[in-house]
């Protein structure tokens, strides 16, 4: 080989091992399956570790650790993926070592530390991302559509760490969700995962958003005429005309009616910047426990539709449970949110559920009363609100 094309050869896995270097998974590594990158989920044909086309990988961190990762959409400002690692020893003795959203909130909130101590109550933490520049979501975008500013990932997952608390508020991290969905059967079906983590994790977790059509006709929920299909989000289907519908149903049909929300909208005064966007025609997690002993390695994915229609009334169904209705095919989540899970060995993803996850049905509030105020890591006493802000953010580029 002549010695010109050796140094450009060179030159070229010099640049291609700098950008790997440089990558954003890689201070999010821990997140992933194995800790490694190349077990990052990947959209369409991207390669292990790269995001798709424009979209933008952000790992939200504090000093020397890392809290979940996550590959943004910037166009539709929607997050389509974030992975983390839920570990049992991070929440302590009962689940103490944590905050109450409260007391979160009141770290964040208030001006001086005098004012957190007496604090009982506070307002969420809502904040455009610090990683973001250009054209990003505001805290008030989803103002008027009817829709919550909904966490893809979690924050009572990370209630064990204040600044992991507090970036799970970034507005990077917002899908506007339906807020049936928002407030129950999704918040129902993270507890449940929750508390998996504390009771047999680690485990590695990917909650994301689809755009593709929704399979109804792989549950039987729908295939049982239980569920209307036609009620589920549409590809095609856009900020303003959902509103719109949205609102027909609340003045339409009396409380407690299968389509009526939980609140109204005004479609006239949705934000310019959102009337456009499209909507998410579902959402899902796909968990992963690893062999541990004697115990092989487990998987569970759920796919729950965003649907006009009221998922906490299916008949016969307590509330609580109703997110089972959803359990999906891991390899079917793949293939409606076009993103594969590397770190998950193919033979996992055919079933239909796994045992060691339903014989498990153990829901709960991983944090009694009794743990008062609690003991998170991160708090930083005597200080004022701008310095927890920038202690919290200082590793965010």
């Amino acid at each position: 080989m002549r010695p010109k094309y050796v140094l450009l050869l060179a030159a070229i896995i010099v640049a291609s091992t700098n950008a790997l270097a440089q990558s954003p998974l890689a201070n999010c590594s821990e997140q992933f399956i194995g800790g490694s990158t190349d077990n990052a989920p990947t959209i369409l044909s991207s390669p292990p570790g790269e995001p798709f086309g424009t979209n933008r990988h952000l790992c939200y961190r504090d000093d020397g650790e890392s809290f979940f990762a996550t590959e943004y959409w910037p166009e539709e400002f929607a997050p389509r993926w974030a992975a983390y690692r839920l570990s049992p020893g991070n929440y302590g003795t009962d689940g103490c070592q944590t905050y109450t959203r409260q007391k979160a909130n009141c770290y964040f909130k208030e001006e001086t530390w005098a004012e957190v101590e007496t604090c009982t109550e506070a307002s969420d933490p809502f904040h455009g991302d610090h990683m973001l520049g250009g054209a990003k979501l505001g805290i008030k975008d989803f103002s008027n559509t009817g829709h919550d500013r909904g966490h893809i990932a979690p924050r009572q997952a990370f209630s064990w760490n204040v600044c992991a608390t507090y970036q799970t508020f970034s507005m990077a991290n917002m899908s506007p969700q339906r807020a049936f969905l928002n407030q129950n059967i999704w918040q129902y079906l993270e507890r449940q995962v929750l508390t998996w983590a504390v009771d047999e994790g680690p485990v590695y977790v990917v909650t994301g958003t689809t755009f593709r059509h929704y399979p109804h006709d792989r549950f039987e929920i729908y295939t049982s005429g239980t569920l209307d299909d036609s009620m589920i989000y549409r590809q095609t289907s856009r900020m303003f005309g959902v509103t719109e519908q949205h609102k027909l149903n609340f003045e339409s049909n009396p409380s407690g009616h299968v389509l009526r929300p939980k609140r109204t909208a005004k479609p006239n005064s949705v934000k310019p910047r959102v009337r456009d966007l499209r909507m998410p025609t579902g959402y899902y997690k796909v968990i992963y426990r690893p062999a541990d002993g004697t115990e092989p390695a487990h998987a569970i994915g759920f796919l729950l539709p965003h649907t006009f229609e009221n998922l906490n009334t299916l008949p016969g169904v307590d509330p609580e449970e109703a997110f089972w209705a959803f359990v999906a095919r891991i390899d079917l989540i793949e293939a409606t949110s076009a993103t594969t899970f590397p770190g998950i060995p193919e033979h996992m993803k055919s079933a239909w559920g796994d045992s060691f996850f339903e014989s498990r049905r153990t829901g709960r509030n991983i944090r009694p009363n009794s743990c008062g105020a609690g003991t998170p890591l991160g708090v930083m006493s005597n200080t004022t609100k701008a310095q927890r802000l920038a202690i919290c953010t200082e590793h965010l580029n």
